[in-house]
């Protein structure tokens, strides 16, 4: 007998599939109008919105953590 998927999580991904379809849409017009071919339209949009994320350093956190156990050590 097969089980059914919460509804929370049918909405939450057919709430995704939409979003996703809306920017997929979004990008194929822009291309078009710009003339340019799709991937670099993509990959542009892609560049753009991972530089405006405020990472921060990743290696921090392991280095204060390396360093935190060096001292315990001694």
């Amino acid at each position: 007998m097969a089980t059914k998927k919460p509804v929370v999580e049918d909405d939450a991904r057919d709430a995704s599939l939409r979003v996703s379809k809306r920017i997929r849409d979004g990008l194929k017009a822009a291309a078009a109008v710009m003339g340019r071919p799709l991937y670099d339209v993509t990959n542009e949009a892609i560049n753009n919105y991972l530089s405006g994320l405020k990472l921060g350093d990743p290696l921090q956190a392991i280095r204060r953590i390396n360093s935190g156990a060096r001292r315990q050590s001694r």
